[in-house]
């Protein structure tokens, strides 16, 4: 890996956050110090031959399954298990991440929070791939109703205590709080916005009005909408359910997985209409970033497979207060209520790619009619905006607040950068052809 002191990208079609622009992009010492038209002097300059040069993906909302699966519990052992998997999602164009916690026993959880320090501190050291940006507590303080694929016995009403010890880590970002447990619920929310966390809502079923509350509070974004699941009520009562409430109110920005599994493409494509790009947030909720297993496995008590197809993964089965498993049986009637999924089975590449593919075509909607094909240059800026710079904006390393200031092509920021050969339609592709972090590059 090669530090570029000071590069002139140029040759392709540079991705900002107004628009898709034909010119260069020009850093120095790691950080980006012009875009636009250039006449680089003294620089090296990078022709990437037609290529789009654009901000590094980041990945708001990721799991880890591997280290769960094999009981790792020390800190060092899961730094060790981050540094594979920040070596890896690097060669995707994948440059930064914010794993997830999911329902376990509270020492469990500090034990993996401390190892995510340990590996930022090697990180910071002697970087060697994609950067683990900060942690988010997802399913401590969920609503056990909306509990998923995750084990309710470790779920917890909101807490101060509690989260006090998930925080001594120092890595803890973000905090997924349930609304619907009234002062409780806003008191943590009070509580985590002190301490300068970004509150997040998700696996709930407020009613809008106690979501507006949880907003009024400082609740700022939902943690993957639609899924969790998340409440949906269309009765007039308390202004509607929680869906309704998110969709409609602008201080909130959304996650979306975008596996095209989890949310069909049609309804992705109604939430971005309704809630714009500069509101969305994709992620790819990724149980298994690298070397999924092909069996049967189990999870704090949930049992669950990736399907034959490797395009997703769904609970088989939970284990009873007892220790015996009680399996999911086939339903005797088939309705509309598919198997419960475990998180993801894709990366933020894919996402990328999932977005560009139903951006760049004329489709179908639910709740509207017809949505446009955007060309490509417009799909691949949208894909952007929800890959890269809403992320960065909500998670506040956007303007500086978290951590290096990343997530768009602008003067003053880290040169995080993918220069990446797209397609679109409906074999739409995405391949990173070289990946830069601070200036540093990973890989071509």
């Amino acid at each position: 890996m090669s530090k570029a002191e000071h590069v002139v990208f140029t040759g392709g079609k540079v991705v900002t956050p107004e628009g898709v622009i034909e010119g260069s992009v020009e850093i120095q010492n790691g950080k980006i110090i012009h875009v636009g038209q250039i006449s680089p002097q003294g620089a090296e300059v990078v022709d990437v031959d037609g290529a789009y040069i654009m901000p590094g993906l980041i990945d708001m909302h990721i799991n880890d399954g591997v280290a769960l699966l094999n009981r790792i519990n020390s800190p060092s052992e899961h730094a060790d298990r981050l540094e594979k998997v920040s070596r890896d999602l690097v060669k995707l164009g994948v440059t930064g991440i914010f794993p997830a916690t999911l329902a376990a026993p509270v020492d469990e959880i500090v034990d993996y929070l401390e190892g995510m320090a340990e590996f930022r501190s090697r990180w910071q050291k002697e970087p060697m791939g994609t950067e683990l940006c900060g942690a988010l507590v997802e399913g401590t303080f969920m609503n056990p109703a909306n509990c998923g694929a995750q084990n309710p016995a470790y779920m917890f009403r909101p807490d101060r205590e509690i989260l006090n010890r998930l925080l001594a880590s120092g890595v803890v970002r973000f905090v997924n709080v349930a609304p619907e447990f009234g002062d409780d619920s806003l008191d943590l929310i009070d509580f985590a916005i002190s301490k300068g966390l970004v509150a997040g809502a998700g696996h709930c079923k407020p009613t809008a009005d106690q979501m507006t509350r949880a907003m009024d509070h400082g609740t700022s974004y939902f943690v993957h909408l639609l899924n969790g699941p998340t409440g949906n009520s269309t009765k007039s009562f308390d202004n509607g359910g929680t869906l309704q409430a998110a969709l409609r109110d602008d201080r909130m920005s959304v996650e979306l997985i975008v596996d095209l599994v989890h949310v069909d493409g049609r309804v992705v494509r109604d939430v971005i209409s309704r809630k714009g790009a500069e509101r969305v947030i994709a992620i790819s909720d990724s149980m298994f970033p690298t070397d999924a297993p092909d069996d049967v496995f189990e999870i704090n008590g949930v049992l669950g497979r990736v399907d034959h197809e490797n395009n997703y993964i769904y609970v088989t089965g939970r284990r009873d207060s007892e220790g015996n498993v009680v399996e999911i049986p086939e339903p005797e009637v088939q309705t509309c209520d598919a198997s419960v999924l475990f998180g993801a089975i894709v990366n933020m590449n894919d996402v990328f790619e999932n977005l560009v593919k139903i951006l760049s075509v004329e489709m179908e909607g639910n709740w509207v009619r017809t949505h446009p094909a955007h060309p490509l240059d417009e799909a691949v800026q949208l894909a952007s905006t929800m890959c890269s710079t809403v992320p960065a904006r909500v998670s506040g390393m956007y303007d500086g607040s978290w951590g290096r200031k990343v997530g768009a092509l602008e003067e003053g920021f880290e040169a995080d950068i993918v220069v990446a050969q797209v397609t679109g339609g409906d074999g739409a592709s995405f391949t990173p052809k070289q990946v830069y972090i601070a200036g540093q590059k990973y890989v071509g």
